[in-house]
């Protein structure tokens, strides 16, 4: 794994980067508080808490530097962290409205039907 400055990450990138800078910080405390759990029940469910953030490395360091290194936290105040630091940039395609305009013939009929209707009550 490379700690390099990337922004974005895959889940399992995201993953490997945060625990390698939280068994720095938390050293063998951070090994010892998964004693007797499946490895990949952990991972699954800090995959499953942080989602998307596992893919955008500010949120990660933003929550990491709000740690305060008297114990591990759960993936759940993790995840509190992660949504008080940066948003996440968006790249799909912003839908923009650009409305056809409508030819008056057919908004004349509509409200010529309209009239009539309400005549007929």
């Amino acid at each position: 794994m490379s700690n390099s400055l990337k922004t974005e990450l895959n889940p399992d990138d995201g993953l490997d980067y945060l625990f390698a800078r939280m068994s720095a910080i938390y050293g063998a405390a951070f090994a010892r508080h998964w004693d007797g759990i499946d490895p990949n029940l952990i991972r699954q469910e800090w995959k499953r808490q942080l989602g998307k953030f596992l893919t955008y490395q500010p949120s990660l360091d933003y929550a990491i530097d709000r740690l305060n290194g008297e114990f591990v936290p759960s993936a759940i105040k993790f995840r509190e962290f992660c949504n008080a630091g940066p948003n996440i940039p968006r790249d799909e395609q912003q839908i923009t409205y650009n409305p056809k305009p409508v030819d008056p013939e057919v908004v004349a009929e509509a409200k010529r039907k309209l009239a009539e209707l309400r005549g007929k009550r």
